[in-house]
């Protein structure tokens, strides 16, 4: 289970550290999602798609210490920033495993399988999905969370912010020419009927706010500035007129001067038992 190679945001220092600074904006959605979806003390978990862990350090909480989660991912730079951040938090119920599910070896079955924006870069997510189900027992649980890219949104403030939705339309140009799954979001209740699962429950919520304080324009700027070298490669903006450096309060001022509300594309989960066999 591959990623695709042309993963838009890349493997590097910066965005090991972008994808902390954006797993504390999202955890209490991935939080809610996990459990609603069944997620409990003493489970076993997989974490597809672990990166630097903050998905694997949020099942391990809810799991406790008589729980276990097993974070596997590609990346093994990703995942050494993981292991050393797990010592740091004292997290002795998490272990990484580097490679492909697909091939990995990894004992046993597991309670459950989860996974926060990892299926929009992987060629086929029902194949993906059918892999990640057959590693989990029957009637174990799969949870999974994904963003909607939807390219046909015209403006996602009120009134309308011109930077945060001109910013975002350009982050969405850039992924689609990446081959990322824009909708996957939506695209999850399919995916897991092609990989055989049952209908999942589905939540989808938003990060929205505005005033100064509000996180969410450093989140987007964040993301457009890691982007930034592909964008300009494709031809879309160059890194000069994205001002990456100033962008998050170039977005913050403009929205506060039209006392203005932010809003992100959807954040949708999914989540199923695995069928009794």
């Amino acid at each position: 289970m591959q990623t695709a190679p042309n993963y838009a945001l890349g493997r590097s220092r910066n965005e090991r550290e972008r994808l902390s600074r954006q797993a504390a904006l999202l955890e209490a959605m991935t939080e809610r999602l996990f459990r609603g979806a069944g997620l409990e003390a003493g489970m076993r978990v997989l974490d597809v798609g672990s990166g630097v862990g903050d998905v694997a350090f949020l099942a391990a909480e809810l799991v406790g210490r008589h729980g276990s989660v097993v974070g596997i991912d590609i990346d093994g730079d990703a995942l050494h920033a993981a292991r050393r951040r797990a010592e740091l938090l004292g997290l002795r119920n998490v272990t990484f495993v580097e490679g492909d599910l697909r091939s990995a070896a990894l004992d046993g079955t597991f309670d459950a399988a989860v996974g926060r924006l990892v299926l929009a870069y992987l060629d086929d997510p029902a194949a993906a999905l059918r892999a990640i189900a057959e590693r989990v027992r029957p009637g174990g649980v799969l949870a999974f969370q994904e963003l909607d890219l939807d390219p046909d949104v015209h403006a996602r403030s009120f009134p309308e912010v011109p930077l945060w939705d001109g910013t975002g339309r350009q982050v969405i140009e850039t992924f689609a020419r990446a081959g990322t799954h824009l909708r996957m979001g939506r695209r999850l209740f399919a995916a897991f009927l092609a990989a055989g699962l049952p209908a999942p429950v589905m939540h989808e919520e938003a990060l929205i706010g505005g005033g100064a304080d509000f996180a969410g324009y450093a989140w987007l700027a964040d993301v457009a500035g890691t982007l930034a070298p592909l964008t300009e490669k494709l031809g879309i903006a160059s890194t000069d007129e994205l001002g990456a450096g100033t962008l998050a309060a170039r977005i913050r001022d403009d929205a506060v001067a039209r006392s203005a509300i932010v809003w992100s594309p959807p954040v949708i989960g999914a989540h199923a038992r695995t069928p009794e066999r």
